[in-house]
């Protein structure tokens, strides 16, 4: 075998890990329609900015880390790569209702790893060509200063990513060591020119999601951009060799990494589901309708609302619920600051919670 080997895990992680997304998954489903709308609101927005890595979530243990608001200040890079990551989301998304109706065995696939790559480096986010969807046929290595590790050399990259896809979807170990190794294994290959960090975490998300009860990992993502340090820590102490050597690296640190903050994620996610039915329920109780609820709740969430945001959201019903919100002053348009307008989002104007 020229890929490293597959670790084997405490059981008390997996079981913990196992525990922690199916009390996840209770509670989505234990939740109202608008409940879960307002999460998935919140938990894409949160994946697929840690996918693209534009900066890291405070990691303090506040209201702020509970409902992060919408990064600011992106620069052009910044939100091309953000696109990337939501063509990835988008693709993902695909992928498992796909595998759902039976069309495809699993959701990752021999093409997922080039796939992935060609949406999140499509648009050239660093300004220079990176061939999207293509491995590379040149050195690389990291900034010696950084990690003296040497990547294996461009004629090797073909076959590894084959073994490592082969590996991922045949072994029989839990899916989230699968996941975790597929990602350790891609980082140490390093078979494009950019964008392996980006490429890799989300080949993570393809190999659980055909087991996580929820179908995709939301929270985990979140925590190794958190925990930034500490994922670039676990990378390397399995990369302790001079060189590429698939028999002399080890997974293990990382694969432990990344089951622990996938609980942790888990967990979160679940703490978040809890606090936004209990707002919406003190909403409901104080005379709001649950549509008026969901707006305000989004409101709240995303702090100002654009247009494309509040329809996403719902039909008629949702829009009808805004019109009176912002007609009894509940909500009032506000200039949108600088900062949060971008490409996507130009709008100078948006819905926010009167009160704010």
């Amino acid at each position: 075998m020229n890929v490293p080997r597959v670790p084997e895990l405490d059981d008390e992680l997996v079981v913990r890990h196992r525990r922690a997304h199916l009390e996840l998954r209770e509670a989505h489903d234990a939740a109202g329609p608008e409940v879960r709308r307002l999460f998935l609101l919140l938990q894409r927005r949160l994946l697929i900015e840690s996918l693209a890595y534009v900066q890291p979530v405070t990691a303090s243990p506040t209201e702020q880390q509970l409902f992060p608001p919408p990064r600011a200040f992106l620069t052009r890079t910044q939100e091309l790569r953000m696109f990337g990551a939501d063509a990835v989301y988008r693709h993902l998304d695909s992928r498992i209702a796909m595998r759902d109706m039976g069309a495809v065995e699993r959701v990752l696939d021999r093409s997922t790893p080039v796939v992935f790559h060609a949406l999140l480096e499509g648009l050239t986010p660093s300004g220079r060509e990176t061939n999207p969807g293509m491995l590379r046929a040149t050195p690389t290595a990291w900034k010696p200063e950084a990690n003296s590790y040497m990547h294996p050399p461009a004629t090797m990259c073909s076959d590894l990513v084959d073994e490592a896809l082969e590996v991922a979807s045949g072994s029989s170990v839990p899916s989230c060591v699968r996941g975790a190794w597929l990602t350790f294994t891609m980082l140490s290959i390093h078979p494009f020119v950019d964008g392996n960090g980006r490429t890799s975490r989300a080949l993570y998300l393809a190999v659980v999601a055909d087991d996580v009860p929820l179908g995709l990992d939301f929270g985990v993502l979140e925590q190794w951009s958190i925990t930034r340090s500490a994922y670039v820590a676990a990378l390397q102490q399995g990369q302790r060799v001079e060189r590429y050597d698939g028999e002399r690296m080890d997974a293990r640190p990382f694969v432990e990494y990344a089951t622990i903050t996938s609980t942790v994620g888990a967990e979160l996610c679940a703490a978040r589901i809890a606090r936004l039915g209990q707002e919406h329920a003190s909403r409901c109780a104080s005379g709001s309708s649950p549509a008026q609820s969901l707006v305000l709740g989004a409101a709240s969430v995303e702090r100002v609302l654009v247009p494309d945001q509040l329809a996403a959201l719902g039909g008629s019903e949702v829009v009808d619920a805004a019109d009176d919100l912002l007609t009894s002053n509940t909500l009032r348009w506000v200039e949108r600051p600088p900062s949060r307008r971008t490409t996507e989002h130009p709008e100078r104007w948006g819905l926010a919670l009167a009160q704010g």
